[in-house]
């Protein structure tokens, strides 16, 4: 498997000088030599493969043989995620980004221990990258300011399948799917919410229900918050035939 970095753009030209704390991390940190071959991409789609032919003083020559273009696939994939614990930051954006969320909304649910701050987007954003690095993947979710409970609508998110993913739930994700297949195919985003470590009040549900919300479960057991996310991501891209 190639070693991905990410990069501002991608030459159209045949080969690319890379520099910066990608090159510090391909020549310094992982050694990387002439001859060796790694992926690159602009965090938006757009993707490169090639070989290192060239190393200078803080920079490197790729020689691209390969590139691509990644459009986002629909239904898009949408996770609100409560504000975890800080210690537990890290773990939720890099879960979140592995199962493929599209887009991360920060969510300061009434029972949200960590509470947001002017360096919260910075550092969600920080782990999202690192994240899409790690996991090869060629597009950065997109982090965006937090959310409302009142915001969690239909209004706000149009056109979109909106699951609260509960221990309360009647029905399972797997029969909310089968029941209505036909229809979730026809939403342009799917948006999990997922609730803190001391789950999303009654009158949460009721008011993101009442705006067009449906309550589902995972099964008998009862994830943390930094992981309920990612679970329900992962069965949802097989319940799309995605993974």
């Amino acid at each position: 498997m190639l070693s991905h970095f990410l990069v501002d753009s991608i030459s159209p030209g045949g080969s690319q000088v890379i520099s910066g704390d990608e090159a510090h991390h391909v020549i310094t940190v992982m050694r990387m030599r002439v001859g060796e071959s790694l992926s690159i991409s602009d965090g938006k789609g757009e993707w490169a493969i090639g070989e290192i032919t060239e190393i200078g003083k803080g920079n490197f020559t790729l020689t691209i043989g390969e590139r691509g273009k990644e459009e986002f696939a629909k239904p898009h994939l949408v996770l609100v995620q409560a504000l975890t614990k800080s210690d537990r930051l890290k773990e939720t954006i890099e879960l979140l980004t592995e199962a493929g969320a599209d887009a991360i909304y920060p969510w300061e649910a009434s029972r949200s221990i960590s509470k947001w701050n002017s360096e919260s987007l910075r550092k969600w954003e920080n782990a999202a990258v690192a994240a899409t690095k790690q996991s090869r993947r060629f597009i950065i979710p997109t982090v965006h300011q937090p959310i409302t409970t009142s915001d969690i609508s239909e209004k706000s998110f149009p056109n979109s399948l909106i699951l609260i993913f509960h221990e309360s739930a009647h029905e399972r994700l797997s029969q909310y799917f089968s029941q209505h297949s036909e229809e979730i195919s026809n939403f342009d985003s799917i948006v999990v919410i997922i609730g803190p470590e001391g789950g999303v009040s009654d009158q949460e549900i009721s008011e993101i229900t009442s705006h067009g919300g449906k309550v589902v479960g995972l099964g008998k057991p009862v994830f943390r918050s930094a992981h309920a996310g990612a679970v329900a991501l992962a069965a949802i891209q097989a319940l799309i035939s995605r993974w």
